[in-house]
């Protein structure tokens, strides 16, 4: 898992980070809102922001998250009490809130149920470009892309086993019911899927398979 951090207290932000690095979490840490938009790019599973921080807020990091990003939970951590700040985070897109001062263990509770929750439904492939798990779409830039029902399938199994090899045997179990498919044809639905992500994202294992690299 990967988080980033916007909390410009240093002691606060160095406690989180050791805390979440215990956990085997890595940690994109700034002090600093507006350098966190010069220099991140977005590739983590949560964001976790104070919203009264120097350079820009964390209103104004979220509207930037939302932008490029839209499926990734932010956790504001604040020590805003008012109903109208809270009501702005969540008008912005905000998953939960965790007011200041606050027990690590229950900052890490909320980080796993965050990101456990959107492990299985939206899956962001390239900017703009995800995979909902559950209805088994595909959508580009909230569009739905048009793949056939065992195109779906195979994509969501490609999802599933990101990072690892999906052989053609484990294609034919998930997506045809064990029915013998020639390779040539799974071949030519994988051509048709890989149109719409970027280039290299599946990669062709000479004998086995096929590889979804997404971080």
């Amino acid at each position: 898992m990967k988080a980033i951090l916007l909390e410009d207290e240093y002691l606060l932000n160095n406690n989180i980070k050791e805390f979440l690095e215990l956990k085997g979490v890595f940690v994109e840490s700034y002090l600093d809102g507006g350098e966190l938009l010069d220099n991140c790019e977005l590739k983590a599973d949560i964001a976790i922001l104070d919203i009264e921080t120097p350079g820009a807020t964390g209103f104004e990091v979220i509207e930037w998250i939302k932008q490029v990003n839209g499926t990734m939970p932010v956790l504001f951590i604040t020590a805003y009490t008012d109903i109208e700040s809270i009501r702005k985070g969540y008008h912005l897109g905000c998953s939960d809130y965790l007011k200041k001062p606050f027990d690590l263990d229950e900052l890490w509770l909320r980080v796993q149920q965050l990101v456990e929750s959107l492990a299985y439904t939206k899956v962001l492939l390239s900017e703009n470009v995800i995979f909902d798990l559950k209805d088994e779409q595909l959508y580009n830039a909230n569009t739905i892309v048009k793949l056939t029902k065992i195109q779906r399938k195979i994509l969501k199994l490609f999802v599933e086993q990101k990072n690892t090899v999906v052989t053609y045997d484990l294609l034919m179990s998930e997506v045809w019911s064990d029915f013998f498919i020639k390779i040539n044809t799974i071949a030519s639905h994988v051509k048709e899927i890989r149109k719409f992500l970027p280039a290299n994202m599946i990669e062709s294992v000479r004998a086995e398979g096929y590889r979804l690299h997404l971080y």
